[in-house]
């Protein structure tokens, strides 16, 4: 009996001994037992056996984290820690959480050197964003086995990248869940990112609303992304289709960091819009896990964080390397463990998932601090993990259709290749200009005429252009008109209103509109070659009401004309009655001279005769007297000198009423008193005068100053001599006595309603031209003067001067 114990003893020690092999402990003096162990030594021996067991089913790790990471940590070590008690695995996992503060490296010290002191470490995950130098030295010198995990937005990022570039997009705004993922989208671009880059919190309480800075964003991105779970997703879409920024979908990306995607409930509101999706099978396939893990929606992060703690507790089930817990007080100084140091590079040997991929790096690639401060001899290990994503965008078609891309190994893999750039998008400003841009009304009641949806339409010259250069350079636009002003003016500040203080401000690409270059605007915005040659100011009015009468044409001659062609009329034909009657040589009275039938001049004949004297026809037959004779003969002469009159001053009488008009030039119109006129408040005509009116002051002024003062040789200033002209001060007195209109419109209304022509507008000749041509009423007076050309403005460096440039009229 005694030797079956001995033997019994030596299997269970040769067993206990091989179970802790590699393994140093305060137990390990009591392992060496004889044939001659006591009762007191076997219990000694079980309770040794009791802790070492205790100790090896316990895994003790260390996570270093950053303060942002701190809230989803913790939902999701939860998650795996509840996770892993429903695998049944043999192994506690007992963690530690250093929460890095950076700031205070003393305070980092402290609670590192608490978590050693009282609860050891057998292996540090290191989650933080920046490598903790100091914490990193006492692991490797003390041989606590050490890892850093990679970012979990990585192959987020790296794929958009790789598909913006597919897209060449240079302009992108990406909107995050929460303040880790923005973090983490920081440090990614902190390395280099292919294109100008926003990025937002969409969770961030304490700045500005993420949508309110979208919408005056300027300029406008070219894309758009969201970077959420499939939950928060709705959340955010929510909140941006509420703030009306998704008006375009191709320019949306969704990108989602679950495998939850299908709880997205916005799918027809989004179609054509582009999204990112995990594939959960194949991440659940190279973690070997089971089918209802794949089903649960699960996050890269969680998953990454289970797959690293579930391969460590297979490594330490197995692997006889698995080394002890560390204790450490950092307030003694010790040498160096060299025997734990050679025990921490067990980590090389565990076996890995096929989901994450262990490496041994000379740098830490995910340290942002300067690479002086590192040593060519640091070897960092990481785990890195693969992702397996797949862009497509939505559509009520077959889901292969739909497929753009997958990114697996690192690498971006195009389907059907199918990925092109979306149409740019443009904000183009204009005003209204008739004939050049103006919004479409009812014909009959004047109303604005809206479509479907209640948006204005726009009509003109300028409008077509913007269609036709949308349709040759590819882009989409939309049409905005300014909120303040017209054109554009300056104000005191050097503030800019109108469509030139948008285009400034970046409210809109470029401007397309009746709008003039002038040096001042030069010197804010690029102006492109005119697109309108030249145009100026000039003056309309209306033509002159003709008075219509039945007996128009006697007032061709005065009244003193026609009293004397009718005594005329009236005393011939007496003198033909006269001497025809009593005449010795008239036919009636000489028979003899005539005795052929003869006219007989009686008192009704002689008038007839003097009456149709007056038609082409004639008289008829003339008296046979020679006085009578000579009396005809006179009377037709002056017959045809008052036909000749009065034909000629007929056809002058009608001809130059129509064209006559009251004044013919601005001086005639600043010289006279009867004709009132005016300007469109505020526009670039009522500006015109302003300006004359301040360069005459001016010129008063140096007047004043040169020559009143001389006093010697006065011939110096003849140019100057007194009076200077003060037309322009005069006009704009008399512009502002009419009180200016509104609008355009209302000019041209106050215009038409004056039928005496004692009413003049001044306003642009392009637009007088036009309505010219509409309103026969109207006529434009005089030469036009101020002219400039109308031309097409962008932003200061703007790349759209180049392509518009080249545009194909």
């Amino acid at each position: 009996m005694h030797n079956y114990m001995k033997a019994t003893n030596l299997l269970q020690v040769n067993w206990i001994g091989l179970w802790l092999s590699g393994n140093q402990s305060i137990c390990s003096q009591h392992l060496q037992l004889t044939v001659g162990m006591d009762r007191s030594n076997i219990l000694r021996l079980w309770l040794c056996i009791g802790i070492s067991l205790a100790s090896a089913n316990e895994l003790k790790i260390t996570f270093w984290i950053d303060p942002v990471q701190r809230a989803e940590f913790e939902t999701d070590i939860a998650a795996v820690l509840k996770e892993l008690e429903g695998l049944q695995l043999n192994t506690r996992i007992s963690d530690a959480v250093l929460q890095l503060v950076r700031t205070d490296e003393q305070q980092d010290i402290d609670s590192f050197c608490e978590i050693l002191g009282s609860v050891g470490s057998s292996i540090i995950i290191d989650l933080s964003y920046n490598r903790w130098s100091w914490g990193y030295e006492v692991a490797r010198t003390h041989g606590i086995a050490y890892v850093r995990l990679d970012r979990v937005m990585r192959p987020f990022l790296n794929m958009f990248a790789d598909f913006m570039r597919q897209k060449r997009a240079n302009n992108v705004a990406m909107i995050f869940q929460s303040a880790r993922d923005t973090t983490e989208a920081m440090k990614q671009l902190m390395t280099g990112y292919p294109f100008r880059t926003l990025i937002l919190d969409a969770n961030d309480k304490q700045s500005e609303d993420f949508v309110e800075r979208l919408y005056r964003l300027r300029p406008v991105p070219n894309y758009y992304a969201i970077f959420a779970r499939g939950s928060a997703m709705n959340g955010i879409f929510e909140r941006v289709n509420k703030g009306k920024l998704f008006q375009r979908p191709t320019e949306w990306h969704l990108v989602f960091l679950d495998t939850r995607d299908r709880v997205f409930k916005y799918k027809q509101q989004v179609e054509f819009a582009t999204r990112f999706t995990l594939n959960a099978r194949a991440i659940c396939r190279s973690m070997q896990m089971r089918d209802l893990y794949c089903g649960s929606g699960f996050t890269l992060h969680r998953a990454l964080i289970l797959s690293v703690l579930k391969s460590l507790i297979d490594s330490a089930q197995l692997s006889p390397e698995f080394p002890e817990p560390v204790y450490l007080d950092c307030n003694r100084s010790a040498e160096a463990n060299s025997a734990g140091a050679d025990k921490s590079m067990w980590l090389e040997n565990v076996h890995w998932s096929n989901f994450v991929e262990y490496m041994q790096a000379s740098e830490d690639p995910y340290n942002t601090e300067s690479l002086t401060e590192r040593t060519d001899e640091e070897s960092v290990p990481y785990l890195s993990f693969v992702a397996n994503i797949s862009a497509g965008y939505y559509s009520s078609e077959h889901e292969a259709k739909t497929d753009l891309a997958m990114w697996a190994s690192g690498g971006l893999k195009l389907l059907n290749e199918t990925i092109s750039p979306t149409k740019r998008f443009f904000r183009i400003g204009t005003a209204e200009s008739v004939p050049w841009s103006y919004y479409r009304r009812n014909p009959n009641t004047g109303e604005l005429i809206r479509t479907k949806s209640g948006a204005l339409i726009w009509e003109g010259y300028c409008i077509d252009f913007i269609r036709r250069l949308a349709e040759k350079l590819k882009f989409d636009y939309e049409i905005v008109a300014p909120k303040r002003g017209h054109m554009g003016e300056r104000n005191a500040r050097g503030e800019w209103d109108g469509v030139i203080g948008d285009l400034v401000n970046g409210e809109t690409d470029l401007a397309i509109a009746a709008l003039k270059m002038y040096s001042e605007r030069e010197e804010v915005v690029d102006f492109l070659p005119p697109y309108y040659e030249q145009t100026g100011i000039s003056i309309v009015m209306r033509k002159p009401m003709r008075r219509t009468s039945l007996f128009k044409f006697m007032t061709v001659l005065r009244l003193e004309v026609w009293l004397s062609i009718v005594a005329a009329l009236v005393g011939t034909a007496l003198m033909i009655w006269f001497m025809d009657k009593y005449s010795p040589y008239s036919s009636r009275n000489n028979r003899v001279a005539y005795p052929y039938e003869c006219r007989e001049f009686t008192l009704r004949e002689s008038f007839w005769f003097a009456l149709t004297s007056f038609t082409p026809q004639g008289g008829g037959e003339a008296p046979k007297a020679v006085s009578g004779r000579l009396l005809v003969a006179a009377y037709w002469l002056f017959v045809v000198l008052m036909l000749a009159t009065f034909t000629a001053n007929l056809a002058a009488f009608l001809t130059v009423e129509r064209m006559q008009t009251p004044v013919q030039s601005l001086e005639q119109l600043a010289r006279q008193s009867r004709i009132n006129y005016t300007v469109v408040k505020d526009s670039d005509t009522h500006q015109y005068f302003v300006n004359m009116k301040f360069a005459e002051d001016t010129l008063y002024r140096m007047w004043k100053e040169l020559a009143l003062n001389a006093s010697k040789d006065f011939r110096k200033f003849r140019i100057w001599d007194y009076p200077i002209k003060e037309q322009f001060g005069h006009i704009l007195l008399a512009i502002n006595s009419s009180l200016p209109v509104a609008n355009a419109t209302e000019g041209f209304k106050n215009v038409d309603s004056h039928g005496n022509a004692d009413y003049a507008f001044i306003h642009d000749s392009a637009e007088i031209k036009y309505e010219v041509t509409r309103n026969c009423n109207l006529t434009e007076v005089g030469e036009v003067f101020a002219e400039q050309p109308y031309a097409v403005a962008v932003q200061q460096g703007s790349h759209l001067g180049v392509s518009i440039k080249t545009f194909p009229h």
